[in-house]
């Protein structure tokens, strides 16, 4: 459902009760009352997706992602490195709920967020909680999203050590070479081990190891960020192809790396 900005007209008498006219495309319009609320919490993932956590949305007090696509988005796909909810006056669209098997694009709720004045709308794409879209107003819906974001009392210690080193990487030492981060996390086999995993374009994944050692989160981030700072044939990295005919190591590597098979 495309989605322009909206125009606003008051209700005599009540200026905090607003009428939000919307175009819907085709010419046609919608009017609803800016009367939603929006709260945000993030909670345990569900076992049968991998663990781990989601951001669960609650639209007048009914939590949408289960009604929707199925299972909340992982905090680090939403709120780090950047909050992807930030309404502007530019019109965004933001995957919101994912497949309960835990791959967003198996099942996907998206929103598309927009500013308009002291006025946020959303409105619901793909497997949809509901079937009208919804308008908050603009403070208090600036004032919950920040305060998600800012919250990290749900975090374990990889999920801080994560985030720190989302926020705090220099990504434009990376960019020269192809690289961008693709994730973050305790190594499966080896939770005593932290893997930050990059791409090399659409070619390699290239995984670099850093022992915990109990160094805090704070320590293991700094050491990290500080190896991804070198230029990459220094790193204590494996790689992987992504694409089957490709058998020699990145152009990159030093000669340190080895292949890792997955």
């Amino acid at each position: 459902m495309g989605l322009a900005r909206g125009i606003r007209v008051p209700l005599q008498a009540r200026p905090r009760m607003m009428v939000t006219v919307v175009d819907v495309g085709g010419g046609s319009a919608l009017q609803r009352p800016a009367t939603d609320t929006l709260a945000l919490a993030v909670a345990p993932a569900l076992a049968e997706a991998g663990g781990g956590f989601q951001v669960q949305v609650y639209v007048n007090g009914t939590e949408m992602t289960s009604r929707g696509a199925g299972l909340g988005m992982d905090p680090y796909d939403l709120l780090v490195p950047t909050n992807r909810l930030v309404a502007t006056t530019e019109p965004h669209t933001v995957g919101i709920a994912r497949c309960v098997c835990g791959v967003y694009g198996c099942a996907s709720t998206d929103i598309t967020i927009v500013r308009d004045g002291d006025l946020v709308h959303w409105e619901w794409l793909y497997d949809k909680p509901m079937e009208r879209g919804v308008t908050f107003p603009a403070d208090a819906y600036d004032a919950e999203v920040t305060r998600v974001a800012e919250d990290h009392s749900w975090e374990t210690p990889d999920r801080t050590a994560g985030r720190l080193v989302l926020l705090n990487v220099d990504r434009e030492r990376l960019r020269p070479y192809g690289l961008h981060v693709s994730w973050v996390a305790n190594d499966y086999v080896d939770p005593e081990t932290f893997v930050v995993c990059l791409r090399l374009d659409n070619d390699y994944q290239i995984f670099v190891g850093t022992p915990w050692r109990g160094r805090s989160p704070e320590q293991l981030a700094d050491d990290i960020c500080q190896t991804l700072a070198q230029p990459p044939h220094q790193w204590p990295a494996s790689w992987h192809a992504i694409k089957p005919r490709l058998t020699d190591p990145p152009p990159i590597a030093g000669s340190s790396w080895r292949r890792r098979h997955l």
